[in-house]
C-alpha cells in the first residue's frame, strides 16, 4: 500500500507542478465555490508532499525490519489520500475535460522516463516470477515478453523523440498581452508583448453602456479593477453596464501589483519601476490597442462579448467592432472568430479579414467543410490531436492552439508542426531555441538500448545457478 500511495503522490505533484498556469484558475474556482479565498492548490501540494514523504519513510522502515506504526493508521491515511487523489481528479476532469488530454500528452511526451520505469519494474517482476518456475517454456515466454516490451517503444516512440527534421518554431500570440509580466488586457501588457517580438495579440472586447468598445475578460469588473473602491455598490454589476466615463475612473493595474499572480514581480522579472507604472493603468479602449497593433505590424485575435438583449448596443456590437477595425486599417491582419451564420456579415464589412473557426478539439469538423465555408484559420484548445493538426494544414488551414504556457507543451506542439500558439507565458517561450528534452531518433535508440541492458541485468535470475533468463539462453 505504501508503494501505491507514494506513486499516486508522485503523479499528483508531477501533474500540478507542471501545470502552474492552471493553478490560478482552480484556485479562483474553489474560492468562488467556497467563499474562502485561499491558495488551495498550494495547500494540496504541501499535503501531498507530506503524504509522499510519510510513505517513503514507511517503506524505508519496513526494508530494515522496523515497525512503521499501527497497521490501522496506515490503512486509514492511505485510504483517505487515495479518495482525495481520485476525487480531486474526477472533479477536475469533469470541470475541465481538456486536462484529461493534457495528462495523456504529458505522459506521451515524457514517455522515455515512463517506459524505462515500466521496463525495469517488469524485469524485476519477471525475475521474481522466474525464480519459482521449473518449466523451460515459461522461462522462454518471460524472456520473449521482456524483449517485446523493449521493442514496442522502438517503433512507437515518445513525443520528445524527433524523427526527421524539426518543424519551424510555432509563432506566439500573446494572450491578453504579456499577461504574466503586466496586468492583462491593458495597454501595458499589449506593448510589453509587442516589445518581446510576438506574432500577434489576443484580447477580449466588451462594450460600454454608451457604445465604446473596451478591453475586459470577465463579465464583472471586480477581479481586475478597483471597482469595489470607486463604485462599491456596483461590484456585481456587469462590465457592460458602466459608461465609458465611469470605466475611465477605474484602475486596471493595481490588482496585478498587489496580488503578483504569477510571481513575476517577486522574482524580479518585473522591475520595481514597471510595477510602479501599473498603479496608473486604465481600462483601455479598443482604439488604443489597435494603434499598438498597427505600429508594430502584429496579427490581432479577439473574443467579442455580446451583451444581453436589454443593452442599448446589443444588436450593434459586432458591426461597431468591425467598423473600428476597418477604420484602424487593421482588417488584413485581424483573425475574426466567427460562426458560420455571421460569415456574410464579416465578409461584407471586412472583406480582407481572416476568418477563424473556433473548434472543439474533441469534435473536430472535417477540413474540407471549413475550407468550403471560407475559413483560413483553425483556433482550438491544445487538446487537438497531432493527426488533426496535420490534416487541417494539408488542407491549407493555419492551426493555432490555446492556451499554451508550459515549455513542454509548447515543445510538443513544436514537434507536431503547429503554426502558432496563444500563450500567457510569451516571455519564456520566445526565448526557447529548441524543444525541451528533444532527442533525435538515433540518440534515443542508444538511450533506450541502455535501458534494455539495465532491464536484462535486473532480470537475470541466479546467474550462477543458471535458472534465470541468462541461464535459459546459456542452455
Amino acid at each position: 500500500m505504501d508503494w501505491i500511495v507514494f506513486l499516486h503522490a508522485f503523479v499528483f505533484l508531477a501533474f500540478w507542478l507542471t501545470n502552474l498556469s492552471f493553478q490560478q484558475a482552480v484556485n479562483e474556482f474553489l474560492s468562488d465555490t467556497t467563499g474562502l479565498p485561499l491558495p488551495y492548490l498550494l495547500i494540496f501540494i504541501i499535503f501531498t508532499a507530506l503524504i509522499g514523504l510519510w510513505s517513503a519513510i514507511h517503506l524505508g522502515l519496513k526494508k530494515y525490519g522496523r515497525k512503521a506504526g499501527p497497521a490501522w493508521l496506515s490503512r486509514l491515511v492511505s485510504g483517505f489520500y487515495l479518495l482525495f487523489f481520485y476525487g480531486s481528479f474526477i472533479v477536475l476532469f469533469l470541470q475541465n475535460p481538456v486536462q484529461v488530454a493534457r495528462l495523456g500528452q504529458f505522459v506521451q511526451y515524457f514517455r522515455l522516463f515512463v517506459d524505462t520505469t515500466l521496463l525495469l519494474v517488469a524485469a524485476w517482476g519477471l525475475e521474481n516470477w522466474l525464480g519459482r518456475q521449473t518449466k523451460l517454456w515459461k522461462k522462454w515466454l518471460a524472456a520473449g515478453l521482456l524483449v517485446f516490451l523493449w521493442l514496442v517503444p522502438v517503433f512507437w516512440t515518445p513525443g520528445a523523440v524527433l524523427r526527421g527534421l524539426l518543424p519551424e518554431k510555432p509563432l506566439l500570440i500573446a494572450h491578453r498581452g504579456a499577461s504574466m509580466l503586466a496586468p492583462e488586457n491593458t495597454l501595458a501588457s499589449m506593448q510589453k508583448a509587442a516589445d518581446l517580438g510576438v506574432y500577434g495579440l489576443e484580447t477580449d472586447i466588451s462594450i460600454s453602456w454608451d457604445g465604446i468598445l473596451f478591453l475586459m475578460h470577465d463579465s464583472t469588473l471586480v477581479r481586475t479593477t478597483n471597482v469595489a473602491e470607486i463604485f462599491p455598490q456596483r461590484i456585481k454589476d456587469s462590465a457592460d453596464s458602466f459608461t465609458w466615463n465611469e470605466l475611465a475612473q477605474l484602475n486596471a493595474g493595481q490588482w496585478f501589483v498587489d496580488q503578483d499572480p504569477f510571481g513575476t514581480i517577486g522574482s524580479g522579472l518585473v522591475s520595481p519601476e514597471q510595477a510602479a507604472s501599473y498603479h496608473r493603468e486604465p481600462v483601455p479602449a479598443l482604439a488604443d490597442v489597435l494603434a499598438i497593433l498597427q505600429a508594430n505590424n502584429l496579427r490581432f485575435v479577439y473574443d467579442l462579448r455580446i451583451p444581453s438583449a436589454d443593452h442599448p448596443f446589443a444588436n450593434q456590437t459586432l458591426n461597431l467592432c468591425l467598423a473600428e477595425i476597418r477604420t484602424s486599417g487593421a482588417a488584413a491582419s485581424t483573425w475574426i472568430l466567427v460562426g458560420p451564420k455571421d460569415i456574410h456579415v464579416v465578409r461584407a464589412a471586412l472583406p480582407q479579414a481572416i476568418l477563424s473557426a473556433g473548434i472543439d478539439y474533441s469534435r473536430t469538423p472535417a477540413p474540407q467543410e471549413l475550407v468550403a465555408a471560407g475559413y483560413q484559420v483553425v483556433n482550438s484548445e491544445f487538446g487537438l490531436s497531432n493527426g488533426m493538426i496535420q490534416a487541417y494544414q494539408r488542407s491549407g488551414l493555419w492551426v493555432n492552439l490555446w492556451t499554451v504556457d508550459e515549455p513542454w507543451q509548447y515543445s510538443r506542439l513544436w514537434h507536431s508542426g503547429a503554426d502558432s500558439v496563444t500563450s500567457n507565458n510569451v516571455h519564456i517561450l520566445a526565448g526557447m531555441t529548441q524543444p525541451v528534452m528533444t532527442l533525435s531518433y538515433s540518440v534515443y535508440l542508444v538511450v533506450w538500448g541502455l535501458a534494455g541492458i539495465m532491464a536484462a541485468v535486473l532480470a537475470r535470475s541466479r546467474l550462477k545457478s543458471g535458472e534465470g533468463i541468462y541461464g535459459v539462453l546459456r542452455k
